[in-house]
């Protein structure tokens, strides 16, 4: 009669792995499937070994000046397998696009990331429009940029590439409205589908261990 001969070594290795992907599955059910979707079309990552956060957000947006507190609080707990990429989301409007211009315009004159909150300020909180050339280079004056740098970076091919890839990932993703947080290139969330602010970040926590289960 045969007798199988059993490893120590793997029958533990074997509990192990049994038991991690218990783990990751209990994980993944706590997922609902109303609370995210799948994004319109499969997007490139830029980010590498580590899973591609997105959010998609616009200057003028209040929801998303009102998000601002609770993302930073985010930041500062997000998984290590993460990386975080805010993008201007573009659609035909031309405050979108001038907004998702002036975001590109700052990176390019490497603005301290202080002005991105006192550009929301402007509008939100001091309700001054920042909505042309001229707008935009009187608020960067304070950060010690001409007029001349401002309108060198703003007409550039590298902000104008930034702004087509942009206006691309919005239509990829399926986006109705902001913000909106993309996961990985395939998983989009908002705080509409999650229910709060608190709850939407709890929903890329969990679709991000669930992306890099699928890698």
């Amino acid at each position: 009669m045969f007798k199988p001969v059993f490893n120590r070594v793997s029958v533990l290795k074997t509990l192990f792995l049994i038991a991690a992907l218990g783990v990751v599955g209990i994980a993944y059910a706590q997922l609902n499937d109303k609370q995210y979707t799948e994004t319109r079309e499969a997007m490139t990552v830029s980010t590498g070994d580590k899973i591609e956060v997105v959010e998609l957000f616009w200057f003028g947006c209040g929801h998303c000046f009102a998000l601002e507190p609770t993302l930073k609080s985010w930041l500062k707990r997000k998984p290590e397998n993460a990386e975080f990429v805010k993008v201007p989301a573009i659609f035909t409007s031309n405050s979108w696009e001038f907004h998702g211009k002036a975001f590109y315009t700052m990176q390019a004159l490497d603005v301290p990331s202080e002005a991105y909150d006192a550009f929301f300020n402007q509008i939100h909180v001091n309700r001054k429009n920042v909505g042309n050339l001229a707008q935009l280079s009187d608020f960067l004056a304070a950060y010690d940029k001409s007029a001349e740098d401002v309108e060198s970076a703003f007409n550039s091919f590298a902000v104008d590439s930034q702004v087509r890839a942009a206006k691309k990932l919005t239509r990829q993703s399926g986006i109705t409205g902001v913000p909106a947080m993309v996961v990985d290139g395939k998983y989009l969330t908002s705080q509409r589908m999650a229910g709060s602010s608190d709850q939407m970040f709890k929903v890329v926590d969990q679709l991000v261990e669930k992306a890099a289960g699928e890698r």
